[in-house]
Order: structure tokens, then C-alpha cells, then sequence
């Protein structure tokens, strides 16, 4: 199996000066710790999508002991600028029948998806029904009724998980993909709600476990003081 990293994003909430994935947390960029949570699980071969200041991006990665065992393809988005969704179709020829997906921006403790590659569906969702990290005001909300997504996207004012920012999915979620943005419905949300309703989409809960995501600098700073107090 393999993963996809979306990293082809610029990063405005950040307000740094850096592209996204290169900011440290705890003395290891954003995307050396996506690439670990993958070789954590076993997944040797790695998808990286990359955009904005993409030679950066991969100039930083090329001799990191992170990627030492693992297989890296890089493919760059030049529309980085659009929706998250442009940046998964850009990966599509480069990937077998089932693939992990991951945006670069979430951090996780790998142990909570030991059962997550055995799961079945075109399209499992990791969700959280009891958060206690993630910003809910900020995240994706799910909305599950007997273990399958009923409704997702931000605005849900009725929700019982966060969407966690990384899935298990098969190519089945192209044609889907492609269909919502011809609509010029360009995010991964706006294809994840089409497939839940279509087809079906199946959940991974982590039940209250270690993640979030970092999008501001109020979320870095919150990021680098928990990681600290959880190596101590």
C-alpha cells in the first residue's frame, strides 16, 4: 500500500515564511512527522504533493534520515493555489487500487491506527468522537449514525466526531473527485460528502487520542508545548 502527503498548500493562516511543511514542531518539520506516522505503519512507499515553493519542499527532505527506507515520488500541483482536491487528483496515476491520504498539516500519535489498514470500504474516514485536542470551532464535523458518515463538512451545526485528517481510501474516489470539481466544488470535503451519500463511507474512531491540526500560529505554539510536555 501507499500514502499520499498533501503538502502543496502555502500556509496563509501560518503567517510565516516558510511553505507549511517545513515548520518544526518539537525540532521535526510537519511533513518528517507525516512521513513517520506512515513508516510507523509499516508503508514504506510515500506520494508527496508539493506546490507552493516545491523545490524547497524537496531540497529540505533529501537527505533526512526519515526517509532514508522509504521510497519517494513527488508530484507537483501547479494550481496549488486551488482547493485540496485539485492536489489529490494530481496523484492519481501514481497510485495502486488502496492508499492511505494525509494532509501534512495534522499531527498523530501512529499507535492509534494499528487496526486502520485492515479496515474495509472504498473510503474509511479516521474520526474522533470524543476530541480532546482538536479545535472543534476549526475542524471538519461528522456526523455518524451505525458506524457510517451521514453528513461531514464544517458548518454542521448537529455533529458527534472531527474528521482527523487522514483516510483510507480506494480509486473508486476519483471519478467523485473529478465530478465535484468540474462543479467547481474543489475541496477534499466537498468529494467525501458526494461519496458518503452515493456510495458509502465507513469510520476509524479514535476514540479521544492524540492529534490535531496546526493551521495558525496560536495552534504551532500550542502544538510545540504539548509535544514537550508529552516527551518528558
Amino acid at each position: 500500500m501507499k500514502a499520499v502527503i498533501l503538502a502543496a498548500g502555502k500556509g496563509i493562516r501560518t503567517n510565516l515564511r516558510i511553505p507549511k511543511p517545513l515548520i518544526k514542531i518539537d525540532g521535526s518539520s510537519l511533513l518528517e512527522r507525516t512521513i513517520l506516522t506512515f513508516t510507523s505503519l509499516g508503508i514504506r512507499e510515500i506520494v508527496i504533493v508539493v506546490g507552493y515553493e516545491a523545490q524547497k519542499v524537496k531540497k529540505y527532505l533529501k537527505d533526512k534520515e526519515v526517509i532514508q527506507n522509504c521510497q519517494i515520488t513527488w508530484v507537483e500541483n501547479l494550481e496549488f493555489y486551488r482547493g485540496n482536491g485539485v492536489s489529490i487528483l494530481c496523484a492519481e496515476d501514481y497510485l495502486k487500487e488502496r492508499f492511505l491520504l494525509s494532509m501534512v498539516d495534522h499531527l498523530y500519535e501512529a499507535r492509534l491506527f494499528s487496526g486502520l489498514l485492515s479496515c474495509q470500504g472504498d473510503l474509511v474516514c479516521v474520526v474522533d468522537s470524543e476530541p480532546r485536542f482538536a479545535d472543534p470551532e476549526d475542524a471538519t464535523r461528522v456526523l455518524i449514525k451505525e458506524s457510517r458518515i451521514k453528513e461531514i463538512g464544517k458548518g454542521l451545526a448537529s455533529y458527534n466526531a472531527l474528521d482527523c485528517g487522514l483516510f483510507l481510501c480506494s480509486k473508486k474516489i476519483f471519478p467523485v473527485l473529478r465530478e465535484v470539481i468540474e462543479e467547481g466544488k474543489e475541496e477534499w470535503d466537498d468529494a467525501k460528502k458526494r461519496f458518503a451519500e452515493r456510495f458509502s463511507a465507513k469510520i476509524f474512531d479514535v476514540c479521544g487520542g492524540f492529534w490535531f491540526d496546526v493551521d495558525t500560529p496560536q495552534e504551532i505554539a500550542r502544538a510545540r508545548k504539548l509535544l514537550t510536555q508529552r516527551a518528558r
